[in-house]
Parts: C-alpha cells; structure tokens; sequence
C-alpha cells in the first residue's frame, strides 16, 4: 500500500480574469459568462454579475428585484 503524501501542495490565489495576486478574497463565479466556474476577485466578480440575465440575478439569493 502507498504511503500518503505528506508534501504540502499550494494553490494559487490569482484571480481568473485580471490576474491579481493582492485580492484579500476570491469568489467562486457560476453563470452563463466567459469565466464561468472561475475565482473572481470582488472587482471582477461584481463585473461578470452585472452581465448576467435577470433571471440569472434572481437565482442569486442577495440579490433584490
């Protein structure tokens, strides 16, 4: 049986679209745009939110009429 792996593996924190490495957070983004299933940084994120669809906002559970 082989021996579990005890080498730590880093992920990058770099944000799909702009390619920041200073954002504090990145967000998962789902919807119907180029960088769909992509961590986002906030500036990025807000962006692709406003290219959805209406009914594509309203899945969105913060977002108000």
């Amino acid at each position: 049986m082989p021996k579990p792996s005890t080498q730590i593996k880093r992920l990058a924190f770099i944000c799909a679209k702009c390619f920041t490495e200073k954002a504090d957070k990145l967000a998962w983004f789902v919807g119907s745009t180029l960088f769909n299933e992509s961590l986002l940084c906030r500036t990025c994120w807000q962006g692709q939110f406003n290219r959805l669809t209406e009914k594509e906002r309203k899945e969105w559970s913060f977002y108000d009429n």
